[in-house]
């Protein structure tokens, strides 16, 4: 079996065979050193630190060799990652290998994938955020109407303000394009949900956008693992529909172009805070909620938390909490989470008609309040969420002392009546905590103050994260 082959096997057996979940860094590093990088061109592609990174590559080779060290099968795909994590950097020679001139380890047996796991259709649609996602029906049968029409531009843009539900629109049509077998498969990638601020990528030195070298990575790693030179002629053979999830911190002007060339019958489906104009994309604009299901929305969350004030309130004010909140998914749970915590309607009401109309302020406004409310504990957690580009698990959130088991109830509490906590379930069923992008973003820009960590504090957190 050649070496593209037996990494393909690799990456599925990792994914069936360890319980570890990976952080974005380990899993850039590991997809990295199964398409044949050195550390070295690992550390270079993000001008990442390369002691840094050899040092998390030998915590992820410890717990690799672990779970890939049970049988025949697994040895074979052993002696692959050993040669591509060992803590000596690998030297580029020429082969008849795969990418990057690498030779295949000596001595490799024959790997059999028959009785592997295959990846289920739709496994890469995340969770809905929302428990309930309200008044989207119809607006998300307008998306598949253009999904399925032959004749329509391949890639659709899903625009408008933070806190109107592109993604879980985006969620929900992808749902229907796989129970209506419109497309062989759903790839969704996503982008970086936070570092989009007035107009442009914020914080370049910490982060960037995401490349069109990237964008191929991922698209490969969710085809199956094939390797990059076969995307095209995968995605000309097979219809999928491509969703890149918060596509203004990606390198569109780059990005689109090129992955036009490779559309049809596939095609791809943006969420975006911008408007893209191109000839090949249409632009659908999300629009606010209609009254009835904005109400539904306060109505069904105020019964589950027993809002009596919402649950009394009359039609007048229920229609200016309507209008305030610019018919904004986000603005609505963030005033139940005020009502909530006030215990009357009125003095949200009065505070909110300060923001004019304007969303962005409503939301600024409410994570304000929330701020001033909870306890010293809950902040710093906030931060340490605030910090990360996934959801992190409740083994991190110990592992890393972020907070005491003790202490969990009433930050668990305090960030769900705030409506600043999501809790999704990852692909193993995983609960992970999660932030709503705003709310990343504006712990992200100072919106709040910056909760500093003490040197102490940050070594604590490299000693579990990367065993440093």
């Amino acid at each position: 079996m050649d070496i593209e082959a037996t990494l393909k096997l690799a990456k599925r057996l990792i994914l069936a065979q360890t319980e570890k979940q990976f952080n974005d860094l380990e899993t850039y590093i590991l997809q990295g050193a199964l398409e044949g990088k050195t550390l070295r061109e690992i550390a270079e592609f993000r001008s990442y630190n390369e002691s840094h990174v050899k040092e998390v590559s030998t915590k992820l080779w410890k717990i690799l060799s672990t779970a890939l060290d049970e049988s025949v099968t697994k040895r074979n795909v052993r002696s692959v990652l050993e040669q591509y994590l060992h803590l000596e950097e690998q030297k580029s020679k020429p082969s008849s290998g795969v990418g990057n001139g690498v030779t295949p380890p000596p001595e490799m047996g024959v790997v059999s994938d028959k009785n592997l796991p295959k990846y289920d259709r739709g496994m890469w649609i995340p969770n809905l955020r929302c428990r309930k996602v309200w008044g989207r029906d119809e607006f998300r049968e307008e998306v598949l109407h253009c999904l399925k029409d032959p004749q329509e531009v391949p890639i659709l843009s899903l625009c408008g303000s933070a806190g109107y539900g592109k993604t879980e629109v985006a969620c929900l049509v992808a749902q229907a394009a796989i129970q209506q077998n419109l497309f062989t498969d759903v790839l969704w990638i996503k982008a970086r949900d936070t570092e989009f601020l007035d107009g442009q990528i914020s914080r370049p030195d910490k982060d960037e956008s995401l490349s069109w070298h990237q964008l191929l990575q991922e698209i490969a790693h969710q085809l199956d693992g094939c390797s990059v030179s076969q995307i095209h002629q995968r995605l000309k053979k097979e219809k999928r529909l491509i969703i890149l999830d918060n596509a203004e911190t990606a390198q569109l002007e780059d990005i689109l172009p090129k992955l036009h060339q490779m559309l049809n019958p596939s095609r791809v489906l943006l969420t975006s805070r911008f408007q893209t104009h191109a000839a090949y994309v249409r632009l659908l604009n999300i629009p606010s909620l209609e009254k009835e299901f904005a109400d539904q929305l306060l109505q069904d969350e105020a019964k589950r938390k027993d809002v009596l004030a919402l649950l009394q309130a009359s039609p007048d004010q229920l229609h200016q909490v309507y209008k305030l909140s610019c018919g904004a998914p986000l603005a609505l749970h963030f005033i139940v989470g005020r009502v909530l915590d006030d215990g009357r309607l009125e003095p949200v009401l009065s505070a909110l008609k300060q923001a004019s109309g304007d969303v962005e302020k409503i939301y600024e406004f409410s994570l304000s309040t929330a701020w001033q409310r909870i306890s010293d504990g809950t902040k710093n957690l906030l931060h340490y969420l605030g910090d990360a580009d996934a959801g992190v698990t409740w083994e991190e959130l110990a592992g890393t002392n972020q907070v005491q088991e003790a202490d969990w109830n009433l930050a668990h509490r305090e960030l769900k009546r705030w409506y600043l906590m999501e809790e999704e379930q990852d692909a193993k069923g995983k609960t992970r905590y999660n932030l709503h992008p705003w709310v990343r973003r504006s712990l992200r820009q100072g919106l709040v103050e910056r909760w500093q960590r003490s040197i102490s504090e940050w070594e604590q957190i490299a000693r579990w994260k990367y065993d440093v």
